[in-house]
């Protein structure tokens, strides 16, 4: 397992590098000519679903285990869409996850719906970075220090981006809501250990307010687990590494969306709106 020092550090010498390409001033002007974002909040908190699904596409587990032979991530991100998906993650993490931005510039280009960056986020560039080559959404982690994470969600949330802050405990998910976070992704796979406890969102979820959006994700693999943590109170789930394993990513989306729009869900869709 690597721990949030040593993946920061990662970060923070990969950006020094790409920073030696393109400035911060270039990336600013880069922003100020993109298009405006896509409405995250609005595409997450649909109606007629109590669920959203994000798929994600991605180039290595949890656990690294490779996934470097997903192929065309375009066609992936389109087969996404097609079956319903609200949003899709990247992952663009370079020096574990193998992840990388050309595969972020060529899902924008592949898909209308909103596209959330799953990276290690720890400098002011990356946030502009990440507008810069389309991003609607941005994830953050709840374990930085916090001064740093209540400047990282409000540079985000300045950029037109929505900052979801990633949390494996109740602490850090109040942290994170304190910091300004309007949308907390629970993961349910330890850090350390890499098991799955799909009872952590619970625990956590019990602790938002109803203004903040609910995702969870980390050993999603069918719809019953999508109808289980909808049941619990989520908003969202994020579901990677079963949809690129599977045989028909479109269709298992599709099952997936379904799960979350049944109507013995529905009634549960009564939280406020941001």
């Amino acid at each position: 397992m690597i721990d949030l020092p040593e993946l920061a550090a990662a970060a923070r010498a990969a950006v020094a590098e790409r920073e030696q390409r393109v400035s911060l001033d270039a990336l600013r002007e880069a922003v100020r000519q993109a298009p405006s974002s896509v409405d995250a909040v609005s595409a997450l908190r649909s109606h007629g679903r109590a669920v959203s699904v994000i798929a994600e596409v991605k180039r290595a587990t949890a656990t690294f285990a490779d996934l470097s032979g997903v192929g065309d991530v375009a066609v992936l991100a389109r087969f996404y869409e097609a079956g319903g998906a609200a949003c899709v993650s990247v992952v663009t993490e370079p020096t574990h996850a193998r992840g990388n931005l050309a595969d972020l510039d060529v899902v924008r280009r592949a898909v209308d719906v909103p596209v959330m960056v799953n990276d290690v986020v720890v400098t002011p560039y990356q946030v502009h970075e990440a507008r810069a080559h389309g991003a609607d959404l941005l994830m953050l982690d709840a374990r930085l220090e916090t001064i740093v994470l209540e400047s990282l969600i409000e540079r985000t949330h300045s950029l037109g981006m929505l900052a979801v802050v990633e949390a494996h405990s109740r602490r850090e998910a109040l942290t994170a809501v304190e910091a300004g976070a309007r949308a907390i992704f629970v993961d349910a796979r330890d850090p350390v250990s890499q098991h799955v406890y799909h009872s952590r969102f619970e625990q956590v979820a019990e602790l938002l307010p109803s203004s903040v959006i609910r995702i969870t994700g980390g050993g999603v693999a069918s719809a019953r687990d999508v109808m289980t943590y909808a049941r619990a109170g989520a908003d969202v789930v994020l579901v990677g590494e079963a949809l690129i394993r599977s045989g028909d990513p479109q269709q298992f989306v599709a099952e997936l969306v379904a799960a979350g729009s049944h109507p013995s869900l529905l009634h549960a869709v009564h939280r406020e709106a941001m």
